[in-house]
């Protein structure tokens, strides 16, 4: 015997759920050092050798524990990006970015993992290109509060120009 489908009735509405979570050990060790001294600290797995920036507590090849610690420099290899063209909202801030804008994976010197971020530089093709050299700019220490927004952007490295390609 067949029977009728039930009628769900939606009702639109909008929740707000503050909520905080703790970072955890790693990450507090890191965002705390970034917030207060300005330097960038990633983990080494002690196996495969692999420098994970966000810091992780086992290594996401390995799975060995990690526990040593290592300063990355601010400087480092854009190894993609985007350039965007829809508005993006700041998870930190709640502000929209307007586009056209840069956002972009850097390679810090020395870690095997990326970061991602905006980019300031303008949304050209001819003057963004995947291997160019930047360095992470900080928001001023009475700025920070120790998150990733405390990296208020990368920037190329001045004197550097967009290698010429081939054509096939």
């Amino acid at each position: 015997m067949a029977t009728k489908d039930k009628e769900w009735i939606s009702i639109p509405m909008t929740v707000d759920v503050p909520y905080r979570f703790a970072a955890g050990g790693y990450m507090t060790k890191c965002l705390t050092e970034l917030r207060d001294n300005g330097k960038i600290f990633a983990v080494e797995c002690p196996k495969c050798k692999r420098v994970q920036l966000p810091p992780r507590v086992v290594c996401a090849e390995c799975h060995v524990k990690n526990e040593k610690w290592v300063e990355l420099p601010h400087e480092g290899t854009l190894m993609n990006f985007t350039i965007m063209y829809l508005p993006l909202t700041d998870p930190t801030t709640g502000k929209p970015h307007e586009p056209p804008f840069v956002y972009g994976s850097v390679r810090l010197d020395g870690a095997t993992s990326v970061l991602d971020h905006m980019v300031e530089v303008e949304p050209d093709m001819d003057k963004v290109w995947v291997g160019m050299r930047c360095r992470l700019v900080l928001r001023p220490k009475e700025e920070r509060i120790g998150d990733l927004s405390d990296i208020r952007y990368i920037e190329p490295l001045p004197g550097q120009k967009k290698p010429q390609t081939k054509s096939r």
